[in-house]
């Protein structure tokens, strides 16, 4: 699950085959490189980092800057440098729930790994973006807080949770939201209340309005640790009964009344391989890496099974997945 920011210019400029831009923006990304790298040290910013190693479908392909954000600090640190210089930007949680070109991802890639927890009073629990959501819910049960439990099986940081309602099938992040730190396009910081996030099944305001989520502010309820563990117990059983291996989870949104999965088996699709991407036998909303995909193997199995729902039940699959990077010479 994860979030980016560009104008409607850097989108296209994106969207440019990768030496076209690198041509026309080497000095400016080489300025970026060099800023973050005065501010956070050398061994901070990479050059080409390969993003399969960071994303859940372990295919992608490199970003031009890469730096790991270790604070919501240093988080803010890297928008801004993106923001004054024009530049992109892409922020990673764990890499659930995207898929990255194989020409990788222009511009700023922002590894958030922001991970302060606070407890405060009324059990409400202030976590940074970055923060893995299975730590969030295991924490919180150890301090009596209760509420959480269904995040511990949702693969993915806060941030990118919040940004998309994450959730599973009967609870949703947004039901929980206290309030979200939010670094407005302006450059203003704000605490913003779930009412004004325009929550809606898998989505948000902030999957297209170029905010950050530099925080958020969950509301819990007091509850004996022994109890919590049992129902993170029950949550995390549920989850054995999907694939395991590299996927993204779920790859499409559930249509009104139905279950893609169920959608997806009737239409014989179980099993479909297009190179080293397959339909999962197991689960038919998931898309396995079984062995050396590229992540033009997993749009060509996405783009597969759309049609051929649609051809069968006339139901057009929407994906819950994000594509980022350079798509247009894939398709």
């Amino acid at each position: 699950m994860d979030h980016a920011e560009m104008t409607t210019h850097q989108k296209a400029v994106a969207n440019m085959p990768a030496i076209h831009y690198l041509l026309g923006m080497s000095a400016t990304t080489k300025l970026l490189r060099d800023r973050l790298s005065a501010t956070v040290g050398n061994s901070r910013v990479r050059e080409d980092e390969p993003l399969a190693k960071h994303c859940n479908w372990r295919v992608g392909g490199p970003a031009d800057i890469f730096y790991k954000a270790d604070s919501a600090t240093e988080l803010e640190t890297g928008v801004r440098l993106a923001r004054e210089l024009n530049l992109p930007f892409t922020i990673l949680g764990f890499g659930a729930n995207i898929l990255v070109s194989d020409f990788g991802i222009r511009g700023l890639v922002i590894l958030n790994r922001s991970h302060r927890i606070a407890f405060l009073p009324a059990a409400v629990v202030e976590a940074d973006s970055g923060t893995n959501l299975a730590v969030l819910a295991k924490e919180a049960a150890r301090q009596g807080i209760g509420g959480l439990e269904f995040l511990v099986g949702i693969p993915g940081t806060v941030g990118a949770a919040v940004a998309v309602n994450a959730g599973t099938r009967t609870e949703w992040i947004s039901a929980i939201l206290d309030s979200a730190l939010v670094l407005k396009s302006s450059g203003e910081t704000d605490w913003l209340p779930a009412e004004a996030l325009d929550f809606s099944y898998r989505s948000s305001r902030l999957k297209e309005s170029g905010e950050v989520v530099l925080a958020a502010r969950l509301k819990g309820r007091p509850c004996e640790p022994e109890v919590a563990e049992r129902n993170m117990a029950d949550h995390l059983r549920v989850r054995k009964t999907q694939p395991t291996g590299p996927s993204t989870g779920s790859v499409f949104t559930n249509p009104d009344g139905d279950f893609a999965g169920r959608l997806i088996e009737a239409a014989g699709l179980k099993g479909f391989q297009v190179g080293g991407a397959q339909v999962s036998e197991m689960h038919a909303n998931f898309i396995m890496n079984v062995g050396g995909a590229k992540a033009q193997d997993m749009q060509r199995v996405i783009t597969h099974v759309k049609m051929e729902v649609e051809k069968r039940f006339g139901i057009r699959l929407q994906e819950e997945i994000r594509y980022l990077g350079d798509w247009q010479d894939q398709q």
